[in-house]
């Protein structure tokens, strides 16, 4: 008999009852703590991080890549709890994530608490368990220009037939501005009509903008795409300041008024 575990933001949970998913109606867990840790994080896709065995065997540590700047900080700047369970009722999912599935409810026998998961993801990287790649630095078989994403596009078309909408187009180029030539082949080999120019960026930058402030839950990357776009396109840095300046001063004139209704 042995231990799974399973990372949460919601703290004191005595026991978990199956939830429905893309695969079934289940608890999932993993036996391995250093991927409860990072998938306890308040948010990421896969626009901003990679994880898995890159330049590594399976039995090396998880290596965890940060796709666009100062993404960490922003993906783990939360709490969590690191639930702990006998794995008895557990069985096998095949996802590529040592994921681990209970078709009934499970007891806690154990939890963890990390203040900041970010600290604990830099623990994790200090103990061997985790390889970080940080922005721009890429494991040696990932494409340096961060282009992977796009791979990972037509597979999702090819294996899932996934529907890419124009957000989230969007979302991509004011992320990875520097692959504006790219995502526009992208989209004419998907057969949309989605094309960009860099002039575009600074209207997407603004809708993303006027997005984060409607919901600061809901993380947008704001000062990701500001450094990105800023450094694949210098000649929009007056504009794009000047709409990050602005944003930085309604930004923490929310926070100070959500702080002193709290």
């Amino acid at each position: 008999m042995g231990t799974v575990y399973h990372g949460s933001k919601s703290h004191g949970i005595k026991q978990l009852l199956p939830m429905k998913s893309t695969h079934g109606v289940y608890v999932y867990a993993t036996p391995e703590k250093a991927l409860a840790v990072h998938f306890s994080g308040r948010c990421g896709d896969d626009l901003t991080y990679d994880i898995g065995h890159f330049d590594t065997d399976k039995s090396g540590p998880w290596e965890l890549v940060e796709n666009i700047p100062g993404a960490f900080e922003k993906m783990y700047s939360n709490s969590s709890s690191i639930y702990s369970f006998q794995d008895d009722t557990f069985k096998s999912l095949d996802t590529g994530f040592s994921e681990v599935v209970s078709e009934v409810p499970v007891r806690v026998i154990n939890e963890e608490y990390y203040e900041n998961v970010y600290e604990a993801i830099l623990k994790l990287e200090q103990e061997g368990l985790l390889k970080i790649y940080r922005y721009p630095n890429k494991p040696l078989s990932m494409k340096k220009d961060g282009s992977d994403i796009l791979d990972k596009w037509r597979h999702y078309r090819d294996k899932y037939h996934k529907k890419f909408v124009k957000s989230e187009f969007d979302r991509l180029v004011c992320l990875h501005p520097n692959l504006i030539e790219k995502i526009n082949d992208l989209s004419r080999e998907f057969n949309y009509d989605y094309r960009y120019y860099p002039i575009d960026l600074i209207k997407l930058f603004k809708a993303r903008i006027e997005k984060q402030l409607k919901d600061i839950r809901h993380e947008q990357y704001i000062d990701s795409s500001y450094i990105s776009i800023c450094s694949s396109f210098p000649e929009l840095s007056p504009q794009i300041s000047k709409l990050y300046e602005d944003y930085k001063n309604s930004y923490n004139e929310l926070i100070s008024t959500k702080i002193k209704v709290m």
